[in-house]
């Protein structure tokens, strides 16, 4: 899965540290996919579903036999008897926050199954770790769960492409929002999606509007080469200014329709309905590990981004009491 390492202005925890978080999410992946397996293949997926605490009486002594000590002592116990049955399928140390404990709610059939639900899984995780932090979290956008293009590229792409997904940028006190950047091993492709209606045909110009036209019915729409040119230029600039040997690619995309240009600018890529697919499946197939410069790439691009957050309740809380 590609890792979204920034979504919208939302906070992100690869904004911490941009060399550390990508390896770990990694092996949080193959680990926790190896567990769910297991879990399945074995007849006991139930012991990663979401299930309520069970509720266990203690047994009461009366005070004069059991001491303060021995209470505590048998209350800890207890809880200990009760772990195992309510552990959260995620039980990592990194992680340390009760949001980003997800659980599944039902059983697959097939491994099939399994996989899709595992992704859709590792895919609510994402976008809690792109809103969030162990101080901070962003409100998410209820659409954002919904967003198929989104889902699209991470959940298709392999682990080392780290996405940026709309990002706003802080430029020279004033912010811009960008489109889709994709980070790979070997450059990063600046991205601008039309996918306005199926089997449209895009023509395309120099004029600030293009036609869109599907069977009789033609629209104006704006040219999508003013954002992606856009997203181009700052990514360039940023890049540069930390000497990052990463080429840039524009590229313009309709997965549902047809872009007809014939003299589209040198340093713009088209693809479409009809060559989509190959760029794609050539992506999928990279088995290439990450490399130093991307995470360069990630952090310098990540110092630029607007971020929109607040504290946690009990951070601020704890800082009221502080005074800090």
């Amino acid at each position: 899965m590609a890792q979204l390492v920034k979504l919208y202005d939302y906070i992100s925890r690869y904004e911490l540290d941009a060399y550390r978080y990508p390896s770990q999410f990694i092996r949080f992946k193959r680990k926790q996919w190896k567990k769910v397996y297991a879990a399945w293949s074995t007849n006991q997926f139930h012991k990663v579903m979401r299930v309520s605490e069970p509720t266990i009486p203690l047994q009461i002594e009366t005070e004069e036999k059991k001491s303060i000590l021995e209470k505590i002592k048998g209350r800890l116990k207890k809880e200990e008897e009760i772990e195992p049955v309510i552990k959260p399928l995620i039980n990592e140390s990194v992680l340390e926050d009760d949001e980003l404990q997800f659980q599944f709610t039902t059983i697959p059939r097939t491994e099939d199954d399994l996989k899709k639900l595992f992704l859709d899984y590792i895919f609510r995780f994402q976008v809690r770790w792109a809103s969030s932090t162990l101080r901070e979290k962003s409100e998410v956008d209820r659409k954002v769960y919904r967003d198929q293009l989104l889902q699209y590229y991470i959940q298709r792409l392999p682990d080392q492409y780290l996405l940026l997904y709309r990002p706003v940028f802080q430029l020279k006190n004033a912010p811009i929002e960008l489109d889709i950047i994709l980070i790979s091993t070997t450059e990063v492709f600046c991205i601008t999606m039309m996918e306005q209606s199926n089997e449209a045909i895009y023509t395309g110009s120099k004029e600030k509007f293009w036609d869109a036209r599907r069977g009789k019915d033609v629209k104006k729409i704006l040219n999508p080469l003013i954002g992606l040119n856009r997203t181009g230029t700052v990514i360039e600039k940023v890049l540069a200014t930390s000497d990052i040997e990463l080429p840039v690619k524009k590229m313009l995309i309709s997965r549902n329709g047809y872009i007809d240009y014939p003299f589209v600018p040198h340093d713009i890529t088209i693809l479409d309905k009809r060559t989509f697919k190959d760029w794609f499946q050539r992506l999928r197939n990279s088995s290439a590990p990450l490399k130093h410069v991307q995470l360069k790439a990630a952090q310098q691009l990540l110092s630029h981004c607007l971020t929109n957050s607040s504290y946690r309740k009990e951070w601020k809380d704890e800082e009221d009491e502080t005074g800090i």
